[in-house]
């Protein structure tokens, strides 16, 4: 079983990834904070029995 997530500016640039299901995006890219605004997202979960889930949306950061 495997779990990535990541998440895109307005512009399609990555500012996070992670494959790790403990961790989530601190709404930070590179050491700063990101600006507010909305956020695109994919998470991609392989189950235990093989069966792949892929989930995207939007989120929004505000400050």
């Amino acid at each position: 079983q495997s779990i990535e997530l990541r998440v895109y500016n307005r512009w399609g640039q990555e500012v996070f990834y992670t494959n790790q299901k403990e961790t989530g995006w601190d709404g930070t890219f590179k050491g700063q904070p990101a600006p507010t605004g909305v956020y695109a997202y994919t998470l991609v979960a392989t189950l235990p029995n093989g069966e792949v889930i892929t989930k995207k949306g939007n989120v929004t950061l505000k400050r």
